[in-house]
């Protein structure tokens, strides 16, 4: 009973962090639809640059960047070792300073609309996210004799 008592909050724990980050994620993909819209809308206007198009390399990186932010989600729910959630951390906070720093530059190029658009949708949640694998982290460090890892 007890070990059931010390596994209840670090699995809620977990399950709320990989939330958070999805939630991130779903951000991060709403700011790309709108700097897309921004994009096209600019060249049917013809207001953009006749060169400026999208060609097959930025469609494969818009398709990966946008995909790989499920990682940070399923890291913390697929295994309890602190490597995982570390490794949720730092790459769940490197993906939201470079999608916010994106937004801020595409923002001063394009329309500062992108920019609020990036730190509403991407760097809200993703403090919120990096913050609570931060808690996630430090319990299980705590807790690490109590869990027992070996059904991991």
């Amino acid at each position: 009973m007890t070990d059931l008592m010390n596994e209840l909050p670090a699995s809620l724990g977990r399950q709320k962090v990989a939330f958070l980050w999805l939630v991130c994620g779903t951000g991060n993909t709403i700011y790309a639809a709108i700097q897309i819209l921004t994009f096209v809308n600019r060249q049917i206007d013809g207001s953009g640059a006749a060169s400026a198009a999208f060609d097959a390399m930025a469609l494969w990186y818009f398709g990966i960047a946008c995909s790989i932010w499920i990682i940070p989600a399923l890291l913390p729910l697929v295994t309890r070792r602190r490597a995982a959630i570390l490794g949720s951390f730092l790459l769940g906070t490197f993906l939201v300073v470079t999608s916010v720093l994106g937004g801020v530059f595409d923002g001063v190029r394009d329309g500062f609309h992108i920019t609020a658009t990036a730190i509403i949708a991407v760097a809200l949640p993703g403090a919120c996210a990096a913050c609570a694998s931060w808690r996630l982290l430090r319990v299980t460090d705590v807790s690490a004799s109590l869990v027992n890892e070996s059904d991991i």
